[in-house]
This record gives structure tokens, C-alpha cells and sequence, in this order.
């Protein structure tokens, strides 16, 4: 095969229809798969799954994006330097904008879109106020806006039950702009010395309904407590 192929994500099922996303020639394609074609772990195998595929499969068809585009720098995506994995979407990436390791969050297929959606249209209510990581820009894959792009907070870790009052006055300054977080679990705070910061928007809304916002500030030390959830993986 003349032409280089690289598998860069699989949503393989043995019973339904399998996603996949492709590095074909520096260009992004996806490929659906239908069940019963292909033995699973042959297509979550790189080179197994592109011997399978002949190129005239490798072609999009019309793919959804996020339309909230508000900040002023935008990345394509292959113009970046992929590193570690740190969850599902979310990679530690080298950007020539930034001098130091940035984190991208992108929807890897059509139908993760309208989280990201959520989560940029989250971040621009929240620039400014120091309550998440701040939003360096979005992320680009042929020109449509896949994601995002935000900063790497270092040397963090999740936070636990001693967190509390750190925690409190982030979720306060979030609550102060009338917006309901939505999953305040204790693996969507980030801890760095005496400082929490949120992370993971997708589920937060606009919200005018003050006891909402107080029935979550109440729920946070039940939340920072339960360890039962296994957690969002790496750190930001």
C-alpha cells in the first residue's frame, strides 16, 4: 500500500455498527462498520483493519461541528504532535503557538459533537473568572471545529473530602455566574496547593433557579467523599 494509514480511534462493537478514525495521507476520515463484517480485535488492530479497507471506503460524508466558535485562535488538528493519552479525547499535544505541552478535548466521532458544543459554549461564559483551566483555543480537522484546546495544570491531583473549602469557592464563583455545574464529582476538581479548579463542562447550563445551585453546593462534601466512581483517568 502505497498510501500511509494510521488508526487514530475505535468504537468497536461486535453487535452493533463500529466507528473508526483515520490519519489517511495527513487527512482525517472516519469509516462506520457494520456488525459481522470483520472479527473485532482484526479491526481494532491497526495494520489489520487497513488491509481490510480499500481506499475508495476512506471517504466523509457531511459531518456535524461545533458552531460556537468565539475565541480568536483556532489549530488544525494535524498540526499538532499527539503525546500522552490522558482520557477518553483528551490528549496532552505540543502546539508551535504555546511553549509549553497544551491539552486538547475533541469529539472523536459525529455524535460526541454536541458535548463539545456544551463545553465551548461553557468556557466562554467562565473566561476570565480563573474557575477552569483557561481556554487557549479551538481545535480545527480540515477547517469544521472538532474541540478545543486549554491549558495543562501541572503538578495536580484530584480532589478528596480534605478539599472541601477549596473546592467550595470555586463551585461559589461558577454558582455567582448562575451556572449549574452538573457532575461535581470529586474527579471534576483538580487541586494545586491551596487552589481548586473545575474541569469537564459539558453538562453545565445557564441557571436561574437558586435552589438548584444550593442543592449542589450542599451535595459537594457527599460528592468529594465517594470514592466508589472510578475516576476520569489522567490528570489535566
Amino acid at each position: 500500500m502505497n498510501n500511509p494509514i494510521e488508526l487514530l480511534q475505535a468504537e468497536a462493537d461486535e453487535n452493533d455498527q463500529s466507528y473508526f478514525r483515520l490519519l489517511v495521507n495527513g487527512r482525517i476520515k472516519y469509516v462506520t462498520i457494520d456488525p459481522g463484517l470483520y472479527n473485532v480485535e482484526d479491526m481494532c488492530f491497526g495494520p489489520s483493519l487497513i488491509s481490510l479497507l480499500p481506499l475508495y471506503q476512506l471517504a466523509n460524508g457531511i459531518l456535524d461541528c461545533v458552531q460556537n466558535v468565539w475565541h480568536e485562535t483556532s489549530v488544525e488538528y494535524t498540526e499538532l504532535e499527539v503525546g500522552e493519552k490522558l482520557r477518553t479525547g483528551i490528549y496532552e499535544v505540543k502546539c508551535h503557538l504555546f511553549n509549553e505541552p497544551v491539552v486538547i478535548k475533541f469529539a472523536r466521532f459525529d455524535w460526541e459533537i454536541q458535548y463539545l458544543e456544551n463545553e465551548t459554549t461553557a468556557y466562554q461564559w467562565i473566561e476570565g473568572y480563573e474557575i477552569g483551566p483557561r481556554f487557549l483555543g479551538h481545535l480545527r480537522e480540515d477547517g469544521r471545529v472538532i474541540g478545543f484546546l486549554m491549558e495543562r495544570i501541572k503538578d495536580a491531583r484530584h480532589a478528596g473530602p480534605q478539599d472541601l473549602e477549596a473546592c467550595r469557592q470555586v463551585l461559589a464563583r461558577l454558582h455567582d455566574l448562575g451556572i449549574h455545574h452538573g457532575d461535581t464529582n470529586r474527579f471534576n476538581f483538580l487541586v494545586r496547593g491551596s487552589m481548586a479548579v473545575l474541569i469537564d463542562f459539558d453538562s453545565a447550563r445557564k441557571c436561574d433557579d437558586r435552589d438548584a445551585l444550593v442543592r449542589e453546593m450542599e451535595l459537594l462534601p457527599d460528592s468529594l467523599g465517594d470514592l466508589s466512581r472510578g475516576g476520569g483517568g489522567g490528570l489535566l
